[in-house]
């Protein structure tokens, strides 16, 4: 690759477009032929050729009468350009002409092609030896000297056989690399690069056996049958024994395909351990042993030939929750498959629904939120999937009924589900309902005893039993009042008096719920022995809907100077027995003191302050997704434009990953803070509700993660409209045009967009007026209407780029070169996208390039280039990662080059792919494109029986959608099926 002369330095690059660079520089190498006689010189690695071989090579068997002189003037116009210096008539030092031909005298090392076949057969060296990471390591850096096909586009038949002998070599490599990556059980990227792999040579078997060990490898068994499946339909001879022996294992399950540091366990050693989501268990738990015996007994009755179920129901404060995770705890060695929580906080304002239900499972599963389906069913298919081998037991505490557990139920023979919840909604087949009522005597005053420490070894045993007895012998009372007994100014039986009356004077406010007036006099009675600080603690922690908080939460809520000095306050509630750890250093507030603490904080505390609470969280919260966005996407416009002026810093998040795990831990709990925060309706708190929802909306992109904002934001919308403020509105109108799923249309998106355009305009608000502008240029190319389009798309890139977002801008001017090529303004079109694809590349941000790389795809097809957009694709699939919707959308584009190129079985194959894909998200654009490409491509092959099927949904999902390729369906529906039949035979 270089070269040098003098002070220059030359560089060569045939594994892609010809070009040549010198100090870095691009040099023009003229027209196509000149190029591919350079091409040819360079390839010969310094031997002669003869003017007849070039000529040969050029021009294969019908050369123009003047190919001598031609190819002469070829010669000098490259030593023209490769030497500036060289004076006519002295001999050349570069391109040399001998007796025996012209031959080029350059360095293997200037030419990218020779540097990449050395790599290729010292890797292959070092495979044979043994040295699988040094493999890798030179196959890798061979195959980075790739830029797509080589000698893409040059004329003659020397450049067409060094491009089918370089593409075979490079298939070579990237075979031998994904298979040193298997054995080095480096997993990660397998799957998508091999699954470009075998789009593009789909003979190919030993790619085909590498994709299904690193699909059987990330447990995706269905899809590596599929491999097998297409192999079978397209190989005319039947798969042959390398690809066959891959099937019978992966049916198998054989172990030994199992990653190279997943080896079994020995005899002796302990298996590894899984999953362990449980909390932990309460401090001081004691007594329940009947109890624990009998939910034991429930979940062993089937005796691991089916699910077992126990139903834990009570008054409450009557220590289901604790019960439950006490046996969870005890028997969780019996459940390989992973022990799971998940708090369905069915007795409070906002009970999970099942799609947040499935979503919090499925993360635990492992299933990112980029991969998170569309929809209740579809999660609820994939959440099967994932646990119809797993043996597993789930706790799902505080269920609402019946219909909010259902679609939670593992399936796996020899799992358990613990529920706690009220008996008179919770009805499910087969389960064994447990009961949990106050405590005998003795196991309360045990609890008692030890929540009081060395101060309960003294109490007297009369003493102990009235306390007790005003706690209504419950867990929940019983721990508080164990604390008060460590304090010295408590007697055991002022502690009882104090009880009976609070419980006496709760019973005739509140009749007919003995557990709640049981927990709220004890309640009172540790609150009325904290200090001021600590009181207003509880009374303010108590406040936020979300179910648990850190300390870094605690201190926005607060307003406490520190982190350190918000913890201290949460560890002195605890010790009062009215917080909970959760272990991960998080706290929670029971149901039932939290109502209590919310009654006091009601009583003591001015609606501006309660208010001021809530808005420090949002502000944390905010905060975080501001740091969360930076380290996703570190040029992102959004938080240059808060409208709200942060008073934290919140979390620091170290990295990429980092703010990906905090987003999807958080997701919940923001929602209900938005929530919360907006039924304040005061209007303090709609701005920063809509700031958060704004940067959100960007974490959120691309997954169905982001249709969880869709009610936050209406009713941000609602209060926006209220209060008169344009600029909310625009924003949130903004957000709420992205089309989501089922029945959305991109008419209503543009009519939501203009609405955005003309309330950010009244505001001046120039974020909201670019942002709008773009989202309304895509919508309108989706629409069909490419002129109405481009000038918003340029406007957008423009604004985007003097504001230093480069991401952005260069997702604008991609989806302005696609406009371009709508219009017929190909050159711009083709200017426009090379550019962005360069940009691309030298900002290194994947997600931007995938999507460049994209459009780039669409572009050159429409420019009846199909050979080159289907390398573009293809790269894009290389690097597309755990983005399935992405990866889904190249895969029918991928058909659609694949129709162009009249390779019609492997466009079905690339269709199905995608289909394939979308079935478990729920794309509707995807799914009518990719059926429209794999109709055409049947009816091509001759199955029109196929093709009206698939030709007929694709019509109707896309004309549902409002999507412009209906039309195109429509003519050919009608032009190969009049009304829509078969034919006559």
């Amino acid at each position: 690759m270089d070269s040098t002369h003098g002070d220059e330095l030359l560089r060569f690059h045939v594994l892609g477009p010809v070009r040549a660079e010198r100090g870095g520089k691009p040099l023009p190498l003229g027209p196509p032929q000149q190029r591919a006689t350079l091409a040819i010189l360079l390839l010969r690695g310094g031997r002669p050729v003869t003017t007849a071989e070039l000529i040969d090579g050029l021009w294969g068997d019908a050369p123009p009468s003047s190919a001598a002189d031609t190819v002469q003037a070829y010669l000098d116009g490259l030593r023209a350009e490769l030497e500036p210096g060289h004076e006519p008539g002295a001999p050349a030092r570069l391109l040399v002409t001998t007796d025996d031909g012209h031959a080029s005298r350059l360095p293997p090392t200037a030419l990218d092609a020779a540097v990449f076949e050395e790599k290729l057969t010292a890797g292959l060296a070092a495979r044979d030896a043994g040295d699988l990471a040094g493999a890798h390591e030179r196959l890798s850096a061979g195959l980075a000297l790739w830029d797509g096909t080589p000698l893409a586009t040059l004329p003659g038949p020397c450049a067409e056989h060094e491009r089918e002998r370089l593409t075979e070599l490079g298939s070579i490599a990237r075979e031998e690399l994904f298979g040193c990556a298997l054995a080095l059980g480096r997993d990660t990227d397998a799957v998508a690069g091999l699954r470009a792999l075998v789009a593009e040579h789909p003979l190919r078997e030993r790619s085909r056996a590498l994709l299904m060990l690193a699909l059987h490898r990330a447990g995706r068994q269905a899809e590596a049958l599929a491999v097998f499946a297409d192999a079978r339909r397209l190989l005319t001879g039947g798969p042959g024994p390398e690809l066959a022996r891959m099937h019978e294992r992966v049916l198998a399950g054989d172990a030994a395909l199992r990653p190279p540091h997943d080896t079994p366990p020995a005899a002796s050693a302990p298996a590894p351990a899984a999953a362990d989501r449980l909390p932990p268990e309460a401090p001081g738990f004691t007594g329940r042993e009947a109890l624990t015996a009998e939910v034991r007994a429930a979940l062993t009755a089937d005796d691991g030939r089916g699910v077992a179920v126990a139903v834990l129901s009570g008054p409450g404060g009557a220590g289901k929750s604790t019960l439950a995770v006490h046996v969870a705890r005890a028997v969780r060695a019996a459940y390989p498959g992973g022990r799971f929580h998940l708090d369905l906080r069915g007795s409070g304002p906002a009970p999970l629904t099942g799609d947040a239900a499935l979503a919090q499972l499925l993360g635990e599963l492992g299933v990112a939120d980029s991969a998170l389906p569309d929809g209740t069913d579809r999660r609820a298919a994939l959440y099967r999937s994932l646990v119809a081998d797993r043996r597993m037991l789930l706790l799902l505490d505080d269920a609402r009924d019946t219909g909010q557990v259902l679609p939670l139920l593992p399936t796996a023979p020899g799992s358990a589900v613990l529920v706690t919840g009220r008996p008179e909604t919770l009805d499910l087949p087969g389960a064994r309902q447990v009961r949990v009522e106050a405590m005998e005597e003795k196991e309360a005053l045990a609890m008692l005893t030890a929540a009081a420490g060395p101060a309960g070894a003294g109490t007297a045993a009369t003493s102990a039993r009235d306390v007790a007895a005003s706690c209504g012998r419950l867990p929940l009372p019983l721990r508080i009042a164990g604390t008060r007994l460590n304090d010295a100014s408590w007697t055991p039986a002022d502690l009882a008096a104090r009880l009976h009356d609070e419980r006496h004077r709760l019973d005739a406010l509140h009749p007919g719920d003995p557990g709640a007036t049981a927990a709220e006099s004890a309640f009172r009675i540790a609150y009325d022995a904290l200090g001021p600080d600590a009181a207003r603690a509880v009374r303010l922690l108590a406040l936020p809907d979300a179910t648990g908080f850190d300390a870094r939460e605690a201190a926005a809520v607060l307003d406490a100077p520190d982190e350190a000095a918000a913890g201290a306050l949460a560890a002195e509630l605890t010790a009062a027995g009215l917080l909970q750890p959760l272990g991960h250093g998080r706290y929670r507030c029971h149901d039932l003191l939290k109502r209590c603490a919310r009654q006091q904080s009601e009583r003591t505390d001015s609606p501006p302050v309660r208010d001021a609470a809530l808005l420090r969280l949002l502000d944390h919260h905010l905060a975080t997704a501001v740091t969360a966005l930076r380290r996703t996407r570190p040029d992102g416009l959004a938080p240059r434009h808060l409208r709200h002026s942060l008073a934290t810093t919140g979390l620091p998040l170290a990295g990429t990953a980092a703010a990906r795990a905090w987003l999807r831990d958080a997701h919940q709990h923001l929602l209900d803070t938005v929530r919360q925060v907006l039924a304040l309706d005061v209007p303090e708190s709609l701005v920063p509700a809509v700031d958060l929802l704004t940067v959100w909306s960007r974490l959120t992109h691309g997954t169905a993660r982001r249709q969880d904002l869709r009610a936050p934001a209406r009713e941000a919308l609602e209060r926006a409209r209220q209060h008169a403020d344009d600029a909310s509105a625009a924003r949130i109108l903004r957000l709420l045009a992205a089309p989501g799923s089922g029945p959305d249309t991109y008419e209503r998106a543009e009519r939501d967009l203009r609405a955005s355009l003309r309330l950010a305009g009244a505001a001046d608000d120039a974020y909201a007026l670019t942002a709008a502008s773009h989202d309304l240029g895509v919508v309108l190319l989706a629409l069909g209407r490419p002129d109405e389009a481009l000038p918003l798309l340029v406007r957008a890139e423009e604004d985007f780029r003097s504001e230093g977002a480069t991401s952005s801008a260069l997702e604008a001017q991609a989806h302005a070169a696609r406009a371009y090529i709508a219009v017929r303004r190909t050159d711009e079109a083709l200017t426009a996208i090379n550019d962005a694809i360069e940009r691309a590349r030298e900002l290194g941000h994947g997600p931007t390039l995938t999507l460049v790389l994209y459009e780039a795809g669409y572009v050159l097809l429409r420019a009846d280039r199909s050979a080159a957009a289907g390398d573009r694709l293809r790269e894009a699939l290389a690097g597309v990662g755990d983005e399935p919707r992405r990866e889904a959308l190249l895969w029918t584009r991928l058909a659609e080059c694949r129709l162009e190129r009249r390779q019609h079985r492997e466009a079905v194959t690339a269709a199905e792919r995608a289909l394939a894909i979308e079935a478990g998200l729920g794309d509707a654009y995807c799914r009518g494109a990719a059926l429209a490409a794999r109709g055409r491509a049947q009816l091509a092959l001759g199955e029109p029986r196929l093709a009206l099927g698939s030709l007929r949904e694709a019509y109707e999902v896309l004309r549902r959608r409002g999507a412009a390729e209906a039309t195109a369906v429509e003519r050919v529906l009608d032009e190969e099926f009049p009304r829509h039949r078969l034919p006559d035979a």
